[in-house]
């Protein structure tokens, strides 16, 4: 039985040659076969030799992609509007990656999209669910305070 290395990486909108080279590395050093990855803001930067990208880039050019080697059989893309999520299906299960709205001034949209959005693709298919992502989500309302005070 062949096992499937599968990563998640908020790539924080890399754009530059030497991040992008950095990023290919990291895929091929720790033998990734498929990455569910959020804050694209250029597909090009996730145009890796031997992989496919599956990219859902949204209004405000910071989304979601599913980058797979070219020899998985990756099908059924679904993309919702927003940008914020991707869905494929891969031998019999359901990858679904996110990319949910940050910070407390976004979270009437993180609600919107985690009870309206992300549904859509919940409910697209019958096969057993990956889910994973940036779920931009503090299990306590402390952090948000801690994580503002240590970010000005």
């Amino acid at each position: 039985m062949h096992i499937i290395k599968i990563a998640s990486l908020n790539i924080n909108g890399i754009r530059s040659p030497t991040r992008v080279d950095m990023l290919m590395d990291f895929l091929r050093k720790h033998d990734i076969d498929i990455a569910l990855m959020q804050e694209i803001a250029d597909p090009v930067s996730v145009n890796i030799n031997g992989y496919l990208s599956h990219t859902n880039i949204g209004p405000d050019m910071r989304r979601t992609a599913i980058v797979a080697r070219k020899d998985l059989h990756i099908t059924r893309i679904d993309r919702i509007p927003s940008g914020r999520a991707i869905a494929a299906e891969f031998h019999g299960t359901r990858l679904i990656n996110i990319y949910a709205p940050p910070g407390t001034s976004k979270r009437a949209q993180r609600e919107r999209f985690f009870l309206m959005e992300l549904p859509a693709l919940l409910s697209a298919s019958s096969h057993p669910i990956l889910l994973g992502g940036d779920f931009n989500c503090k299990l306590h309302p402390a952090h948000y305070t801690l994580y503002a005070k240590n970010n000005i």
